[in-house]
């Protein structure tokens, strides 16, 4: 299935895309959470939003 997870900046906006070939939202969840670096991702769907993943930032 068509996914993409996209990369959000600390203001909400697309700054990249990664294309992802997934059978289901559980595993577009799982391989776009090992994308996670520093920024939250949006994944996708074609035109349904599957989830907003947000990384951590440690202090």
């Amino acid at each position: 299935m068509d996914y993409r997870a996209y990369i959000l900046n600390d203001e909400g906006r697309i700054t990249g895309v990664h294309e992802l070939d997934c059978a289901n939202d559980d595993e577009a969840k799982e391989k776009a959470a090992q994308l996670l670096d520093g920024h939250d991702l949006d994944v996708w769907r074609r035109e349904r939003h599957v989830a907003r993943l947000k990384h951590h930032t440690q202090q």
